[in-house]
């Protein structure tokens, strides 16, 4: 079976969720004698040396842009492609650098199916927080969009990078107008759905917000992805864990980019309020590194390369998955729990799907849920946790079992 992966908007070997699925899943896939290439823009120019086939485009768009375009010039390159490939099968993961017409193109040379892995279909700014950091799971067929995007933002994107906003910036103007073409593209979208031949959300919250969306389609169905650090290889580099006793500090570890929307604000209220150790490990926000200066008990890392993650991992007591947005289904929860880490997180997305109370906590990301979180990390009830859940959290699912559950979707649409 020809497969053809769409992954654009990152090189393929960025260290990225999308990315890093995308490479993990077509390296099971060629393992298992599948003829696999992966589409992909924004070519680093590095060597390629993976066991599956490579192809880089070069789009008219920006990764991110916030315009709503439908179609362009890189409908009719992305058609040169599938029809040089044959594929029986395209699976899309990312085309955040691609016309939504892309889509119909490809439904005419083969099966087609759209793996959710965020919502930039239904919300260009991806995340589904508008421009205030409020979230926003319903924009209104997206006619609220064109005031939560302005036109200069479009622009911006799209051209000159962040030229126009830090300009109007320094002039204190706060917006030009607002920004156009959202409501068309989102209608487009719900009809192209609807047309492909399978819908696969990567977790339950996914789903549910795309159908409160309008989007539709005979088979949508929900798939949580493999990781390979459900491996055995991977798993086996973390021997039993010790117990605690309740006069040992915790240490409570963040892995990955301590942005707004991963909870910065959230990490703070945590930190400054518990006497446990605090570690991060990835990119951090300027206002956060600075805070943190006051703060002995919180240490920050640094950057990180992947092949480091081991180690960081056998470094950490409790992992801590901060988002405040609806969070697709974060790998970090998959590094953590295959590494036996329990998670202590908020009820944001896929997370749920995951972290149950035989492997961690869970909090709602307001004041309540905040306080609720505080008592636990603040009383024996942390002890009891995670004296009780360690070495005994399960795995979550490997690559190979996703490739097998994949190959049943795509035998039941060939």
């Amino acid at each position: 079976m020809k497969v053809l992966q769409i992954c654009t908007g990152f090189d393929i070997s960025f260290n990225g969720g999308i990315t890093n699925y995308v490479r993990n899943i077509s390296s099971t896939m060629a393992d298992n004698g599948l003829d696999v290439t992966v589409l992909y823009s924004e070519d680093n120019k590095e060597e390629k040396n993976y066991n599956f086939k490579t192809l880089s485009i070069d789009p008219k768009l920006r990764p991110f842009h916030l315009s709503s375009v439908i179609t362009n010039e890189d409908v009719d390159v992305v058609e040169n492609v599938v029809k040089d490939l044959s594929p029986d099968i395209i699976h899309v993961h990312m085309m955040i650098d691609l016309p939504l017409k892309v889509l119909e193109v490809l439904k005419k040379y083969a099966k087609v199916i759209i793996s959710l892995h965020d919502y930039s279909y239904v919300c260009n700014r991806i995340i589904l927080l508008d421009k205030d950091g409020k979230l926003c799971t319903n924009s209104k067929e997206n006619l609220k969009c064109n005031s939560c995007i302005s036109y200069e933002e479009t622009l911006d994107q799209k051209y000159i990078g962040g030229g126009i906003r830090k300009g109007l910036k320094l002039l204190k103007v706060k917006k030009i107008a607002n920004s156009s073409g959202h409501h068309e593209r989102f209608l487009e979208g719900r009809k192209l759905f609807k047309n492909v031949d399978a819908l696969i959300a990567v977790s339950h919250r996914v789903k549910e917000i795309y159908q409160e969306n309008g989007y539709e389609n005979d088979l949508f169905v929900v798939n949580h992805i493999g990781n390979y650090t459900a491996d055995e290889s991977f798993r086996k580099n973390f021997t039993t864990r010790e117990k605690k006793e309740k006069n040992q500090k915790i240490k409570f570890g963040f892995i990955g980019n301590l942005h707004f929307h991963k909870g910065a604000d959230l990490f703070l209220k945590l930190a400054e309020n518990s006497n446990h150790e605090f570690h991060i490990y990835g990119g951090i926000e300027d206002y956060v590194l600075e805070k943190i200066q006051t703060m002995p008990h919180v240490f920050y890392h640094g950057r990180y390369q992947h092949s480091d993650l081991v180690d960081i991992l056998k470094k950490i007591d409790i992992g801590l998955v901060l988002s405040i947005w609806e969070d697709n289904a974060p790998q970090v929860v998959f590094e953590f729990l295959n590494a036996g880490i329990p998670i202590v997180g908020t009820k944001m997305g896929g997370i749920p799907d995951f972290v149950t109370n035989n492997n961690g906590f869970l909090f709602e990301p307001n004041e309540d849920g905040i306080n609720s979180a505080l008592q636990l990390m603040n009383s024996d009830d942390v002890y009891n946790l995670y004296n009780r859940v360690i070495n005994n959290i399960k795995g979550t699912k490997t690559a190979s079992e996703h490739m097998d559950e994949l190959m049943n979707i795509y035998k039941q649409i060939v």
